[in-house]
């Protein structure tokens, strides 16, 4: 049996970490909760300063499905890739407030869109990313010399 190395290690922990967010989003959105949090969310931009009309265009459940994807695939990447349990955290959190902060920005163009599926995948592959302990790198020892 092959040892695995550290690439393969990252790849499955990647892949891992993304479907276990996105499936996450699946199972909320089939049982109905997502739709209920959209509909909570148009009603809270339609008042000021937003006033967004309840006929504003807003992200197919498509798009924004491939876009929660996306951003999951991408957090999950790069806070992997990454060192540090203080930087990881601030990125993620810094990505998080980002992201919620895109939704009055469209919002006050009369655009709606609903960031509480990728918040809840981006966050939740993110916080496994952070937290999953890495493997302990073996120290190499040198090889002893002949004399």
């Amino acid at each position: 049996m092959a040892a695995k190395t550290h690439q393969d290690i990252l790849l499955m922990r990647w892949a891992l970490f993304s479907v276990t967010g996105i499936v996450l989003i699946v199972v909320l959105y089939s049982v109905g909760v997502t739709p209920s949090w959209a509909f909570a969310l148009r009603e809270a931009m339609a008042q000021a300063p937003f006033l967004l009309p309840p006929d504003a265009p807003a992200l197919s459940p498509g798009a924004g499905f491939l876009l929660c994807i996306l951003l999951t695939l991408a957090v999950a990447c790069n806070l992997l890739l990454m060192r540090g349990l203080l930087r990881k955290s601030a990125v993620l959190a810094a990505f998080l407030l980002l992201l919620t902060c895109f939704t009055p920005a469209l919002g006050l163009w009369g655009v709606f869109f609903n960031f509480v599926p990728c918040l809840l995948s981006a966050g939740t592959a993110g916080l496994l990313a952070i937290l999953w302990p890495l493997p302990a790198e073996r120290e190499q020892q040198p090889s002893p010399s002949h004399e």
